[in-house]
C-alpha cells in the first residue's frame, strides 16, 4: 500500500501530541482479541457530505434541488420539455453515481487529536461503561504507516492520513473553498468539536462497493505506550473488574480512571 502524506504537515508535529479513541467495551474487546484497527466506509458514516470533493458538493446540491417537470416547464413546446426532463433525469443520477462512488472507495479510521480528556467525545462516542485509549500519536502514526506499506492485498491502494480540516460545506457556502490534497480529510465545521485527526485508505473506482470496510493489523496493545482510560461515570467496582479482565493480557496496569471531576 502506498503512502500518500498531507500537505504542509509534518510528522513531527505530532511528537509531543495524543490521540484518543472513546469506544464501548466491544470495540476494546475487539481490538486486543483481533489487534487490527477498523476502518469504517464513508458512505456508512452519519455525515452525508463525507469524503465529497468540490465537484460533488455541487452536485449534490444540484441533486437535491427541484427536479423539472411538466409543472415548472411552461415556456417550451412538448418535445423541448420532454427532453429537458429526461436530461435532467439523467445527469441527476449520474452525478448521484458519483458521489457514491466517491464515498464507497474511501474507509476512515478516526481519533480525537488532543492533550486532555473531552467530555464532549465521551459524552459523544462511549457509554459509561466505556473507555478512550490514549496513544502517543507519533508512535501509533509510525506503526500505523508501517503496517499499511506492508499490506498485501493490492485492492487497497493507498494510506493518507492527517488533521481533519473544518470547512463550511453544507448548507453550501459559495465562498467556501476546498483546496488540499485529501477530501476525506474534511468536514463541516458542525463537527469541529471533534478535533479529528484520521487515517483512511482508499480503493480504486473498479473496486467500488467491493468492501463495507477494513481492518489493518497494528499488533499487541502491550507493545505501546497507551493508556486505557475509564469512562468519569464508570463506578469503581467496574474499574476493577474491568483491570482483571485485562490481566490475562499484560494490560491491567495501563487502566486508569478518568481524571475528570464529574457528578452522578
Amino acid at each position: 500500500m502506498q503512502i500518500e502524506y498531507p500537505d504542509n504537515f509534518k510528522l513531527e508535529y505530532l511528537n509531543d501530541e495524543f490521540i484518543w479513541r472513546y469506544v464501548g467495551m466491544p470495540k476494546l474487546i475487539d481490538l486486543i482479541l483481533n489487534q487490527k484497527l477498523y476502518f469504517t466506509r464513508l458512505d456508512h458514516f452519519e455525515d452525508g457530505v463525507e469524503g465529497l470533493t468540490g465537484r460533488g458538493i455541487h452536485f449534490k446540491l444540484f441533486t437535491q434541488g427541484e427536479p423539472l417537470t411538466y409543472d415548472n416547464i411552461n415556456s417550451f413546446d412538448e418535445e423541448t420539455t420532454e427532453q429537458l426532463i429526461n436530461e435532467d433525469q439523467i445527469t441527476r443520477s449520474e452525478y448521484l453515481k458519483i458521489l457514491s462512488s466517491s464515498q464507497q472507495t474511501q474507509f476512515a479510521n478516526c481519533w480525537f487529536l488532543g492533550k486532555r480528556e473531552s467530555i464532549a467525545m465521551w459524552k459523544l462516542y462511549s457509554q459509561k461503561d466505556g473507555v478512550a485509549l490514549k496513544f502517543k500519536a507519533r508512535q501509533l502514526t509510525d506503526t500505523i504507516i508501517k503496517a499499511a506499506s506492508s499490506y498485501t492485498n493490492t485492492d487497497f491502494k493507498y494510506l493518507l492520513f492527517g488533521p481533519v480540516d473544518y470547512k463550511n460545506i453544507w448548507p453550501y457556502d459559495y465562498n467556501e473553498t476546498f483546496d488540499g490534497k485529501f477530501n476525506a480529510l474534511k468536514k463541516d465545521k458542525s463537527y469541529s468539536h471533534e478535533n479529528e485527526f484520521r487515517f483512511v485508505v482508499v480503493v480504486p473506482g473498479d473496486k467500488k462497493g467491493s468492501y463495507q470496510n477494513f481492518r489493518l493489523p497494528i499488533g499487541d496493545l502491550s507493545y505501546y505506550e497507551v493508556e486505557i482510560i475509564t469512562n468519569p461515570y464508570m463506578a469503581t467496582w467496574e474499574v476493577e473488574n474491568l483491570k482483571k479482565l485485562l490481566e490475562k493480557y499484560n494490560l491491567s496496569n495501563i487502566v486508569l480512571k478518568s481524571k475528570m471531576d464529574v457528578k452522578f
